[in-house]
């Protein structure tokens, strides 16, 4: 996702024709290939680290980890001062919580973490080099020469984007950084109006679910992001207001004030992008190569078959190309068959 975040990025600064913006983009599309073998030992390292049941580098809200220890430490109190029918529930809930924390149990879970780490460490490097662009081309640096530049320089910038664990990981703890992984793990903390949902976490047997809710909303919000919808979010207004917005308003996102053009041309990026793939999409069904389910109209039916025309698919060039795997949708079996009957 970050990946494309870069992409917007750049977009937004070329609308601009803003040169600056946009080799600071393709200097963090740079990072993405030499940032790999840090990010798979992350991956690795957190995976471990689920495999010995503790908690993973990026927990989240919650800590399982932590969770799972303190569960352990109540059966000396339950062995100590529980009645026998006490004792056995506890027993009984014991052998269910070892199976769910064990670690084929948790299998995906486990999988998810070592990804999410992986994302955040590859975007904590692209941070670092994103800011050892800037102070070249502030410096002068010409933009022909800025990545060999920024390759000798961006271990300078490890410090304002990670800090060290005592098992020697680089984390990352740029607050700007945290949140842009966040928002690529689908994790970013509800605000406004549906900030009331997190009251669902504290619900008992409800915390497992609150997930699945957050990342709908998340999921809906980066969706709205690539609308014109976007320009009228609270951090784009706050960005473009006149007069430049306040320290303790970029405080809020951990943005530094000599980026805040980065973070403009980021989000005028993603309403370019979103608004011309809609419309290239609303051009390719008015010209009949992009369709949808089988036409009900046992004419148009007909027609599809005698042109072999496929449902849910987009012609490219002279041969259509399915979709319903990008969409998520249960292809019935007639469809598979691209029964017209």
């Amino acid at each position: 996702m970050q990946d494309m975040n870069l992409l917007n990025q750049w977009i937004g600064g070329a609308i601009k024709l803003d040169r600056k913006q946009m080799a600071i983009a393709h200097s963090g599309m740079e990072a993405i290939a030499h940032g790999w073998k840090e990010s798979i030992e992350m991956a690795k390292y957190n995976w471990d680290l689920s495999l010995q049941r503790k908690s993973q580098t990026y927990t989240g809200r919650y800590d399982a980890g932590g969770d799972f220890q303190k569960w352990k430490a109540m059966a000396t109190f339950y062995e100590k001062y529980g009645d026998p029918v006490q004792k056995r529930a506890y027993r009984t809930l014991d052998t269910v919580v070892k199976f769910n924390n064990s670690p084929w149990a948790k299998y995906s879970a486990n999988a998810m973490g070592a990804g999410d780490a992986f994302a955040r460490t590859i975007i904590g490097r692209q941070y670092m080099i994103q800011r050892a662009a800037r102070q070249a081309l502030d410096e002068g640096i010409d933009p022909k020469h800025l990545n060999d530049f920024v390759k000798k320089k961006e271990e300078l910038f490890r410090k304002e984007i990670f800090v060290k664990n005592k098992y020697g990981m680089w984390i990352v703890s740029d607050k700007a950084a945290a949140m842009a992984g966040d928002e690529a793990a689908m994790t970013t903390a509800l605000e406004g109006s549906i900030k009331g949902f997190e009251a669902i976490a504290n619900i008992p047997g409800m915390r497992a679910f609150f997930p699945f809710v957050r990342t709908g909303f998340n999921y809906l919000d980066v969706t709205f992001q690539h609308t014109p919808v976007g320009l009228f979010r609270q951090k784009y207004k706050m960005l473009t207001k006149k007069g430049g917005p306040a320290p303790h308003e970029l405080a809020k996102y951990g943005i530094r004030p000599e980026d805040v053009a980065q973070e403009i041309a980021l989000a005028e990026g993603r309403v370019a992008v979103g608004t011309m793939a809609t419309l290239g999409i609303v051009a390719a069904g008015l010209s009949g190569n992009i369709t949808g389910n089988i036409p009900w109209d046992p004419a148009e039916r007909k027609r599809w078959r005698d042109l072999n025309i496929q449902p849910f698919s987009i012609k490219i060039g002279d041969a259509w190309v399915s979709y319903l795997s990008l969409i998520h949708i249960s292809e019935p079996t007639s469809l598979g068959k691209i029964s017209y009957a």
